[in-house]
């Protein structure tokens, strides 16, 4: 952990940083249409980032500017281990936080992440959640310099990286970080895209 990558401990803040990166995100359009769009994104990744907060498999991290936020999720040694008690809740609580936020379309939202998940590699890996920088100040390098300590310890370790780009005008970047696109994965009869990629250790 350098000074550039800081543990997060305050999920509104970094909800805050989160929504705006994301604001105008194709993925997150389809997911949050309408005019409550930024307060349902908003409460999207604050449910999020307070879980990561308090999880210790997850890395919720915030650059010494908080301009810039990444949560990744640890590598899980069994992939078919089952959730703890503490697991089943938290999932309870987010099927009710997007009953709220997506009404009627919950089926098809909730079989999107089914299909999602589903595609995840089996094989443990370090897992990309979410980087986002505040809108005025992206491309100064600050993202990448916040994901560079976990992608060390995947080199260092020999583990591979995976993650679901939600914006194909974010793959260069991904690239240009050792990424490679494996598929693209349609959802909801293809209103929705993501750009599933892994990196190899180097």
């Amino acid at each position: 952990m350098n000074e550039s990558q800081i543990p997060a401990t305050d999920p509104r803040k970094t909800a805050k940083i989160l929504t705006n990166a994301f604001l105008f995100d194709p993925f997150f359009s389809w997911l949050f249409p309408g005019e409550n769009h930024e307060r349902n994104l908003h409460q999207w990744w604050y449910f999020i980032t307070r879980h990561a907060v308090k999880n210790p498999k997850w890395i919720l991290s915030v650059d010494g500017r908080n301009s810039t936020s990444s949560i990744w999720t640890r590598p899980l040694e069994d992939t078919q281990e089952t959730g703890s008690g503490d697991d089943d809740e938290e999932q309870d609580a987010f099927v009710n936080l997007m009953h709220g936020l997506v009404d009627d379309r919950i089926s098809s939202v909730l079989e999107a992440f089914a299909q999602v998940n589903a595609n995840h590699p089996p094989h443990p890996h370090w897992y990309l959640q979410a980087v986002g920088t505040e809108p005025e100040m992206q491309g100064k390098g600050r993202a990448a310099k916040l994901l560079q300590p976990i992608i060390e310890i995947c080199d260092t370790e020999g583990t591979g990286a995976y993650l679901e780009s939600t914006n194909p005008r974010n793959l260069s970047f991904y690239y240009r970080l050792g990424f490679e696109t494996q598929k693209e994965l349609l959802l909801d009869d293809g209103k929705a895209a993501l750009t599933c990629m892994w990196r190899d250790p180097a």
